[in-house]
């Protein structure tokens, strides 16, 4: 027989939650300062021997501050569950480290367990849209505090890259890079970033270039956050942003937006797979590098495009699947012709291919399903415009 000291079995299970929700938390203040610490200086914490433990606390701005974006947009969910009596479990971090990304963030995020379905639309808002709301107030101090307190841009991005200086001269531009043919990890931009760095009274000599921002652990941890924002409040099933927009709308018009979201996702994340190229003979008179490379790349494509498309619209025949991969491919080939600088972002074909397996996008039926009030309307609306500054159609893109 166990030996529980006495204690009955539920508080026993009770207290091992704790103490999961604990060690989960403290492990991944480990793993996020080590990936604070290695983004701040450039090195490897495991490999090369550079830097040492002595060195973690370094790392913690980075991880305090995705930490407490974490923890704030969970505990915005799980207070308002708990003022509408909805079972519902603490946050549970999830760590995480990668040794050989090209990134490093040491988490995967932090999610809570609902243990009983909301009985109203209204109770599904309310725990949907308050996490986002808490969360981006975080995310837009972070932010903001980062552009207003820049460190020396030479000085600290040269002494993350000396060799700048031998094979530039300095702090090289993108294009500087380019014609080097060396890769640059450029965060991509959203609407708010950009209206900030227009009118904030930063100084712009100070701001790094885009492939640089890493390195600035508030400024790299708005981008984040921002970012983990705008994912969450994307309008799919029962993501925050499905539980806002069937709030706000209902299930039957929910369900046409989240198909709707998942398809977008799918042709800017696919962009740039398909191309239409001149000919070119003497590329195409080898058949065998022709269906080695291209066919099979867009056989693959076509593949996945139609599986995507398939769990979306499952009352479609085959014919008609074909017939919409057949268009999708069309309008992506067309977009990278007549923007040719258009690069393919496979953040959002991952999370089209998550959004029909895992995710799902529909959103259940409260048996309460009374509208939301105007007081909440009007909540949903700052949340989908918060989604449109936060969104980034390329988050990362590897140049």
């Amino acid at each position: 027989m166990e030996d529980n000291g006495g204690m009955e079995p539920g508080k026993q299970q009770q207290r091992n939650r704790y103490l999961l929700h604990i060690v989960l938390f403290l492990v991944t203040l480990l793993t996020t300062s080590i990936a604070g610490l290695e983004l701040i200086t450039g090195r490897s914490f495991f490999r090369g021997g550079s830097l040492t433990w002595a060195d973690l606390p370094d790392g913690l701005p980075f991880s305090l501050s995705f930490l407490g974006f974490l923890t704030v947009h969970e505990f915005g969910h799980y207070f308002t569950a708990v003022y509408h009596r909805v079972k519902v479990s603490l946050p549970y971090y999830i760590p995480i480290y990668i040794p050989f990304s090209l990134i490093n963030i040491g988490s995967f995020g932090a999610v809570i367990r609902i243990r009983e379905l909301p009985g109203s639309r209204q109770k599904y808002f309310d725990i949907g849209v308050a996490g986002p709301l808490a969360g981006f107030v975080v995310a837009l101090g972070l932010l903001v505090y980062g552009l207003l307190n820049l460190p020396p841009m030479e000085e600290t991005v040269l002494g993350i890259h000396p060799e700048y200086l031998l094979e530039h001269g300095g702090v090289p531009t993108l294009e500087d890079l380019q014609e080097k043919g060396k890769p640059a990890l450029v965060l991509g931009g959203s609407l708010l970033m950009d209206l900030l760095m227009a009118i904030l009274p930063l100084d712009r000599a100070e701001l790094p270039p885009a492939f640089e921002m890493m390195h600035y652990p508030y400024i790299f941890t708005g981008f984040l956050t921002l970012f983990f924002t705008a994912l969450n409040l994307l309008p799919i099933g029962q993501l925050d942003g499905g539980h806002v927009v069937y709030g706000l709308f209902g299930k039957r018009i929910a369900g046409y937006v989240s198909r709707a979201s998942v398809l977008a996702l799918l042709l800017v994340g696919g962009t740039g797979v398909v191309t239409i190229t001149e000919f070119d003979p003497s590329y195409y008179s080898s058949y065998q590098r022709w269906l080695g490379e291209e066919a099979l790349k867009l056989l693959l494509y076509a593949g996945f495009v139609f599986y995507v498309v398939r769990r979306l619209v499952r009352d479609w025949s085959v014919g008609q699947i074909l017939l919409g991969v057949g268009g999708a491919l069309l309008v992506q080939a067309a977009a990278k012709w007549l923007f040719p600088g258009i690069a393919v972002n496979g953040i959002w074909l991952l999370y089209s291919f998550l959004a029909v397996t895992m995710i799902g996008v529909d959103h259940p039926r409260a048996p309460d399903d009374t509208p939301l009030d105007r007081k909440r309307k009007v909540l949903a609306w700052l949340a989908i415009l918060i989604f449109v500054l936060c969104f980034s159609p390329s988050p990362l893109v590897l140049l």
